[in-house]
């Protein structure tokens, strides 16, 4: 009996607007939510974003005792896959995005690349093997 139906990524950053906004301008992601505060003026503190089939969750960084020692910017590692990762990697490329590595075939045989979003997480994308 199958039990488990998806995983979710949630991805820590220092700022919601500016991760958001990131991800839609480098890979297409769109916010379908955001946790506004209930206080006016309250930063917002969560968001979902989504593309195809994948989903990825960002909260804020936040200090004790809001926040936890897994939600500290720079800390999360989002690993995708995608059909065709030249045409990935051109479109990211011609965006002007920074590599962490480039493309290039790795030792397990599939063909990647690593970003990092503005908030320090680490980004790796692998084409379909």
């Amino acid at each position: 009996m199958k039990q488990f139906s998806r995983t979710i990524s949630v991805l820590p950053v220092q700022s919601i607007e500016t991760a958001c906004r990131w991800y839609a301008d480098v890979l297409g992601l769109e916010v379908v939510y955001r946790h506004e505060g209930k206080q006016e003026g309250e930063e917002t503190n969560y968001a979902v974003m989504t593309r195809d089939s994948v989903q990825v969750h960002l909260i804020l960084d936040e200090p004790p005792p809001y926040g936890d020692t897994w939600t500290q910017a720079g800390t999360g590692y989002l690993y995708l896959r995608v059909y065709d990762i030249r045409a990935m990697y051109a479109d990211v490329q011609a965006r002007g995005i920074g590599f962490e590595h480039a493309l290039e075939t790795a030792i397990w045989g599939a063909e990647g690349f690593e970003i990092r979003d503005p908030g320090g997480n680490l980004v790796r994308i692998e084409g379909e093997m």
